[in-house]
Parts: C-alpha cells; structure tokens; sequence
C-alpha cells in the first residue's frame, strides 16, 4: 500500500493518505504540488484544516545503524526507515587532522618564515648585537624585531631566537565544558537529533519513545554473573595491567618458557586495539623481534589470542550519548517523551510474532507504549525507507601538490627537478648536467603547478538525474584539472560527468 505524505498551504505537515486516485487529481487540477519524490510528499496549495491524529515515532539507538518507526494508536505503521551512519569514518578522520595539524606546525608558517627572514637577510648579526643590552638581557628594540631569549627543552642556559615571536594566549583550549563530548560521540548524537528533525518536516509526530539500556560489559561477557563478582575483574588485587598479564602467563612467554621482557599490544593502539588485558601479552626478546618483523609470527599470536578489537566500542558511545540524547528530545517534546527498555521491546515481539530487524525493533519500540495492545498484521512484509548518511563538507581544496620540474630533451623527459628530491628514482638536472654538459642549453622545461578543487563542486549524497532516473552520487570515479569526469552512484553505476543533471545538494542524511 502506497502511501503519500502531505504538507498544508504553509508547509506544517498533516496526517499522511493511502488514496492515490485523489492525490493524482489534485495535482493534475494544480491544487496541490509535487515537494519530494523520496518519500514521496506533497504541498496543498489551499487552505485546509489542520487536524492531526496522535503519532509515536519509535527511536532505536545504534552507532552504525539506527531503525526509526511511526505509527498511529491503533498500531498502523505509517513510516518504517533504517538509517545507515558514518559514525565509524570519525575516529579516521580526526587522525587524519591531527596529522594534518602536525604537518603544518613541522613545515609550516613558522619555519617559513625563518627561512625566509634567513634567506632575504632581514635580521643580520650586526643588528643582534645591538639589540642585545650588555648584561646579557634583550632590549625593547630585539623583541620588536622578534629576537628573544627562550629556554629550549635540552639547554641548560637560553638561547637566542631570531625570527620568532611569541603571541599571547587568545584562550585557554584545555578546558572542556561540562556535559563536554567527545567528537565520535557528538557526531552519533547529533545524527539521531537530526533524524528526528528530519521526519518531523512531513509527518506531525506527537510522541517520541527512545528504548534505553545500560550496557553492563562484564555481563555481556558472561550472562551469568553474581552481584559480588562485578567488583572482582581480571584487575582485582593487582597493582598493574602488567601484573595481571604475568600472572595469566605464569609469569613466562606466550610462545616459550623464558621470563617476560615485553608487554606487547596484539592489535596496535592505532588500529583500535584495546588497552586491556585481552589485547596485551607478554612476550620475550627472541619472539618480540619476531612478531615485530615475521607476519607469520603475527599470525600464530592472533590465533593464540582472540576478541582482540575494541569490544563493545558502539555500545561505549551509545553509553555517552543517552542522557544528552534523552535530555534533547525532552526538550522537543515535552511531556509527551517516553523511555523504554530492551526487556519491554522483546516482549512485544514474542507476543506479536515481529521479525528481528533495526527498524522493527523501532517499531516494537514505539507500540509497547501504546494505549491497546495491537499489533499491524503486515508489518512483517513492510519495505522501509533506506537512509544514508553522507559527509556534507570536504574542506580538502588541492586536487594536486606535485610541483616538481620536468625537463625535456627532443621531446623526451631526461630530468625531474634541479636536485634530487626524496625518494625520487629520475634523473635531477643536477646528474643530467655532469653526464652531458653540451645539451643542457637545448632542455625545455615544464613546471607543475597546483590545480586546486572546486569548494563549490558536487559533493556525494548530491542527487541527479541521467534522463529521467534518479541518481545519489556515492563517489567520484574520475577527475581532471580538480573537475571530475565520472560519477559513481550509490547502486556502483559510473555515469559520465556530461549527463548529469544536479537537481538537489549533499543534505547529509538522504533517501537513497
């Protein structure tokens, strides 16, 4: 059963309608007009009443993956979705703009500039001795021109620094405010607020109800636990990771008999590897080395030592985020926000026969708050809507960095740059001239320069149209001079660049 959803004359949203024979003649009269397509949703272009059922939207959190469910008291389901996230690509990139971050403080503004003020001459050693007073002290006139004395870490008196500046201070960035958190976890509660708002722009949702549970990890390591033993882990008693590692072990190596030299991460820090007892071994001198340079070693440890990733990282953050997430959407709604737990969803599911699914669970959800204990007899066989989320912002603006000089000889290239620069296997102009001084006069050179991207351009999440079929670019394929050339949708089709027709910008999370 289709089912198209409508918006008054001033775009507030009004309860949805399966009659698809008046939907069509209002808008072949033009009394109503076409707003999306996906779901599909119309504008009233008259004035109507606004008269709006009661409607429980069912939120079921996840990390990765979030199911979202609508229905009405008597327990129809309006709207069923499942929302794919990108939660998992921050971590990632986070890493990448620290190192970005480092980068610029290594070869940056800074070192620029001294190697500028060096190379034009700007501060001489004449005009140091004369900013310097006799005791030994700077002068007002040497800190104007950025000669300071600072104690360096590994010197035991200052040195002098030509070229540098020291700023004050604009703020202090190693205070965190209260409720403070972190990136990861502030993207995953923003992506569940921002569905919510999503929803609400053509549907009049009433109630919400979020299920919540409180993650105990030790009992999800073992269901059978005692109170007693939550205060008794694999640390109890001991003074260090380290020790209870030893311990474990008997206090010799994994692989052999000998005494433990080093506590080694099976799974490196890096990579998501836990720092905890399940991902640290001991190890001796001989098979550290080995693990350290003999893939296969690295092997035969893995499956010595297993569950070595991070576990329960997506319940971790949905731990984070639940009380924030709980005091938004009562804000939103009011008194009309309602909690629940994973115990009351199951039970609605045995007793009404409802699948195992992110969206049904949402649906199980929202119904066991319900007034009457009904249940939609179809929605085992329901569709529900696929939503993905794309990153709404690349701040990457070079397409291409390679500047290096190309030198042509009869239309051949002999050389690459004037020096050898790092890692580079061509000739420089440097060797070119030493092995044939006579044909340097007849060289052609070619400089690279950087093409940069357009900040304007398309980004994934974009929808187009190749003719009449919708499309949802997913990546680009192809680029040239920082344009691109061909598109991948989110079906893996590669689309020529000249047949798309943009229709609608990246909005983050879309119907795909």
């Amino acid at each position: 059963m289709s089912t198209v959803y409508v918006l008054n004359k001033d775009g507030k949203p009004l309860m949805p309608t399966t009659r698809c024979g008046h939907v069509r003649r209002l808008l072949k009269e033009q009394k109503a007009r076409v707003v999306t397509s996906k779901p599909f949703t119309i504008q009233l272009l008259y004035e109507t009443d606004d008269v709006v059922q009661s409607l429980y939207l069912g939120i079921d959190p996840g990390r990765t993956n979030i199911g979202v469910a609508v229905v009405k008291t008597d327990g129809t389901a309006v709207f069923t979705a499942h929302l794919e996230t990108r939660n998992k690509e921050i971590p990632k990139l986070m890493k990448k703009r620290k190192d970005s971050r480092r980068a610029r403080r290594t070869n940056g503004r800074r070192c620029r500039r001294q190697r500028r003020a060096k190379a034009n001459g700007t501060i001489s050693k004449k005009c140091v001795k004369q900013t310097t007073a006799q005791n030994g002290s700077v002068s007002k006139r040497a800190k104007e021109i950025g000669v300071i004395k600072r104690h360096l870490p590994g010197c035991e008196k200052e040195v002098l620094c030509i070229g540098i500046k020291n700023k004050e201070a604009k703020f202090s960035n190693r205070t965190r405010p209260e409720g403070w958190l972190t990136p990861t976890a502030n993207q995953l509660l923003q992506t569940h607020i921002n569905l919510v708002k999503k929803i609400r722009k053509f549907l009049p949702i009433s109630d919400v109800v979020l299920e919540i549970n409180k993650f105990a990890f030790m009992r999800l390591d073992n269901p059978n636990i005692q109170k007693w033993q939550y205060q008794q882990g694999p640390l109890y008693q001991k003074a260090s990771l380290e020790e209870a590692v030893s311990e474990m072990q008997e206090h010799h190596c994994l692989f052999c008999k000998k005494p433990i030299d080093h506590y080694h991460h099976v799974v490196p820090q890096h990579k998501n590897g836990s720092n905890t007892i399940g991902n640290i071994v001991g190890l001796c001198a001989k098979h550290h080395d080995l693990v350290h340079k003999d893939t296969t070693w690295q092997k035969k440890l893995a499956k010595k030592k297993t569950g070595l990733n991070k576990k329960y990282g997506a319940l971790s953050v949905l731990n984070q985020i639940i009380p924030t997430l709980t005091k938004e959407l009562s804000s939103l709604f009011l008194k009309h926000f309602f909690v629940t737990n994973g115990k009351s969803t199951y039970d609605y599911r045995a007793a009404h026969g409802v699948s195992k699914d992110h969206w049904l669970d949402a649906y199980c959800i929202a119904c066991s708050v319900l007034p009457n204990d009904t249940c939609d007899k179809t929605i085992n066989s329901r569709v529900p809507y696929e939503f993905k989320q794309f990153r709404r912002h690349d701040r990457r603006a070079l397409n291409n960095e390679n500047m290096s000089r190309v030198y042509t000889f009869n239309g051949k290239m002999v050389a690459t740059n004037r020096h050898k620069a790092t890692e580079q296997t061509t000739d420089s102009l440097e060797e070119f001239r030493q092995r044939q001084p006579n044909d340097v006069c007849n060289l052609k050179v070619k400089e690279h320069h950087p093409t940069y991207r357009n900040m304007n351009r398309n980004y994934p999440g974009s929808v187009f149209l190749v003719g009449k079929q919708v499309h949802v670019i997913q990546g680009i394929a192809g680029s040239k001079d920082g344009k691109a050339t061909t598109y991948n949708d989110t079906n893996t089709n590669s689309i020529a660049a000249g047949k798309c027709k943009f229709v609608a910008k990246n909005s983050g999370i879309l119907f795909v």
